[in-house]
């Protein structure tokens, strides 16, 4: 298991690497932390893409928001990964064991670690999924 230096408590860390982030193609797949994707590295081949972050603005800090905030925030990060001329797939993340609800997730195709950084940190997520061109999705974590 990776150890994180982090104000995030372990138990959230634990349910961030267990989450599966689905990817909503017209095959849906699912991209899970340390597991290479195979889809994925189909997908970047057939659009000469060499990274991706998957990303949320629900539920800020790992805090349940409304369902109106939520939506409202995604629909601003929306806004601003087109304004970036980056493509994005939908997705959603799945907590597997239930206890917290699926969150609307983008996976955007062609975005750096240092942008992501500081797209995600201006909505109050803890974190993100990065993917260089290894295809291992990895838990970047900002707090």
């Amino acid at each position: 298991m990776p150890i994180f230096e982090t104000s995030i408590s372990a138990a959230t860390v634990d349910a961030y690497l267990a989450t599966d982030y689905k990817v909503n193609t017209a095959e849906p797949f699912v991209l899970n932390v340390g597991r290479p994707s195979a889809e994925l590295a189909e997908w970047f081949q057939s659009n000469n893409e060499s990274q991706a972050a998957y990303i949320t603005a629900w539920n800020p800090f790992g805090k349940k928001a409304s369902d109106d905030t939520n939506f409202i925030a995604e629909q601003k990060l929306i806004t601003e990964i087109e304004s970036r001329d980056l493509s994005y797939l939908k997705g959603e993340s799945i907590d597997p064991s239930g206890q917290w609800p699926n969150e609307p997730s983008l996976l955007v195709l062609g975005i750096s670690l240092e942008s992501t950084k500081a797209l995600v940190k201006r909505f109050s997520q803890d974190g993100f999924i990065y993917i260089g061109d290894d295809i291992t999705p990895q838990l970047i974590l900002l707090r």
